[in-house]
């Protein structure tokens, strides 16, 4: 599908992607950090599709910000297969958007997303109620996605695990650090043997406040309970050293991994 702007308006829009270095992790599949970016570039692709991508959110002095996404995968595809991205909005209803994704390789369905986005004054940084369907915006009202991302609640007493420091290049148009970013920084902080011994099956994650260049990041983890699926869970947040104010908490289910 072209990435081209149309008058027809699809509610529902698909985005090709091959498999290629640059979305691999050093064990040749598709990894979190790439996934998330194709995710982010369909997503950015369709709303500006629909007549609310960046340059006519800035016209309006407004900006999208993600701030809850859950991902579940049942499957990573490998070098040189090729993935479809499926994605939606849920009607909207108050101040947060849903997205829905689905990740097809292969004739099936390997993964499923949802987004919560928030608008902002670009200005103020202040949450705005915006009325899409002032834009003709499309909604799929038929489909949605179980899956859901919830609250994570920030805790006391975790182990740190690393330091990272902002830089220029964590930064997205919008001047905050970039989602995939944070995702980056969790996976970074876990010993390579653990990468080998698990694989990754659930992604959660809640941003909580901006973080800006200079800014030292401190990684906390620890080990959960585990869920009812038998699913081994850790609890990830990132907290700035300054003022120790909680930016960001996520949680990774994992599986033994394939030998």
């Amino acid at each position: 599908m072209a990435r081209g702007e149309s008058t027809n308006k699809r509610a529902v829009w698909t985005q090709n992607y091959d498999v290629n270095t640059i979305v691999l992790n050093h064990r040749k599949r598709l990894g979190l950090v790439g996934l998330l970016s194709l995710l982010q570039d369909t997503a950015w692709v369709h709303a500006r599709h629909l007549g609310h991508g960046f340059d006519a959110m800035i016209e309006r002095g407004t900006i999208w910000v993600l701030t809850r996404q859950k991902l579940a995968m049942s499957a990573w595809p490998g070098w040189g297969d090729s993935i479809a991205i499926r994605t939606w909005l849920r009607p909207i209803a108050g101040a947060l958007a849903y997205r829905d994704y689905e990740i097809v390789s292969g004739g099936r369905i390997v993964g499923e997303c949802t987004a919560c986005w928030l608008t902002l004054d670009a200005e103020t940084r202040r949450p705005l109620r915006l009325n899409l369907t002032d834009t003709g915006v499309a909604c799929r009202s038929d489909g949605g996605l179980a899956i859901e991302p919830g609250k994570i609640a920030p805790r006391q007493g975790m182990d740190e695990a690393a330091r990272f420091e902002v830089r220029n290049s964590d930064l997205d148009v919008n001047g905050h650090v970039n989602n995939t970013r944070y995702a980056q920084w969790i996976l970074d902080s876990v010993p390579l043997e653990t990468h080998a011994t698990y694989r990754l099956q659930t992604y959660e994650v809640n941003f909580l406040a901006e973080t800006q260049v200079g800014d030292t990041i401190v990684i906390d983890k620890s080990q959960l309970d585990p869920a009812a699926d038998s699913l081994k869970q850790w609890q990830f947040q990132g907290r700035r050293a300054a003022d120790d104010k909680v930016a960001f908490a996520a949680r990774l289910g994992v599986e033994a991994a394939e030998s």
